[in-house]
């Protein structure tokens, strides 16, 4: 069973802190690391100096507040229409043989902390939302590198629940269909509040996970990582034939289906029939898309979870509130 890392301030000092998160309480790590790198390399390449780092003394979760514990200096890479029905949704055949691994940025400036408002920026109708499992590489992953089932514990040493928050418009609504823009507004990652370092035994449950959303109670999300299309494994082989990724950075798989946005008939033809008029393929694109009430409104609760279906993986919960710019 592996650790679940937490950082955290109080409501005695900013000051970031490092602990160790154990049934509602958290036990403080005498660590002086600024990055969830170096709290990585010490769980991993000096373990009994970790583990003599942690205190004995806990406090309990209500005196503290959590913070994203992913540092904002990584590199944020996404893989999108990773599971069938998000790929049907999204305009395209559930199950395609023949279908490649989409893959995208998303600027890491977008993390925030686990519970931090979601703030939808000015001049956007389209907020929507998306949960995801995000792997942290353990070490850096050179170009060239072949990673499979079997040396996967080489490159993966943690997971972390994320939101990958999106504005459909801002990513539909422009040349080339931006979505490095649309994803990355500030807020629109929530992460945490756990970052679970994994021990040798958990990574037989990387596709035992499920994944809950939740929109002012309601389930609009719901699946398992067994689902995923793409495995990190093969994704951490194919990022590898064209950049580089360091200890610490983080892959967000994919979203299952139940997002807000529905690539229909009449979405299809108003990005078809307009693209090369930017202004008008935008307007046609949000007005095709506001008949749909799940998009995400000031004032909504969102409730994020992930755990393994035994529970000996648990990243944790988000609860976030949409706010305006």
């Amino acid at each position: 069973m592996g650790t679940s890392v937490v950082r955290f301030t109080t409501s005695e000092s900013d000051e970031l802190h490092w602990g160790v998160y154990k049934e509602g309480n958290v036990y403080p790590l005498a660590l002086a690391a600024n990055h969830h790198r170096d709290v990585m390399q010490m769980y991993f390449d000096r373990r009994a100096a970790f583990d003599a780092a942690v205190s004995r003394i806990a406090i309990a979760e209500h005196d503290l507040v959590y913070q994203a514990p992913l540092s904002t200096d990584i590199q944020l890479i996404c893989q999108g229409l990773n599971y069938a029905e998000h790929r049907v949704e999204g305009g395209y055949k559930g199950q395609d043989p023949d279908a490649q691994n989409l893959i995208f940025q998303k600027g890491s400036s977008s993390i925030c902390r686990p519970n931090s408002a979601i703030i939808r920026p000015a001049g956007c109708q389209l907020l929507d939302y998306e949960i995801e499992l995000g792997f942290v590489s353990k070490r850096d992953i050179a170009i060239g590198s072949e990673v499979d089932e079997h040396n996967l514990p080489d490159y993966i040493g943690g997971l972390v629940l994320a939101n990958d928050v999106s504005a459909r418009d801002e990513q539909f609504g422009v040349p080339a269909m931006q979505w490095f823009r649309g994803k990355s507004f500030p807020t629109f990652c929530p992460m945490g509040p756990v970052l679970y370092l994994l021990d040798a035994a958990d990574y037989a449950s990387l596709n035992d996970l499920e994944l809950n959303l939740l929109v002012n109670g309601e389930v609009r999300q719901s699946a398992s990582t067994a689902q995923l299309i793409h495995k990190p494994a093969q994704t951490l082989t194919e990022l590898a034939t064209f950049m580089q990724l360091r200890a610490g950075d983080c892959l967000l798989s994919g979203t299952p289906g139940g997002v807000a946005l529905e690539i229909n008939t009449k979405t299809g033809l108003a990005l078809m029939l307009n693209m090369r008029n930017d202004k008008k393929r935008r307007k046609k694109f949000t007005a095709a898309q506001l008949s749909n009430t799940d998009f995400l409104q000031v004032g909504d609760e969102l409730e994020l979870s992930i755990r393994s279906t035994d529970g000996s993986i648990n990243l944790g919960k988000q609860k976030n509130t949409v706010v305006q710019a």
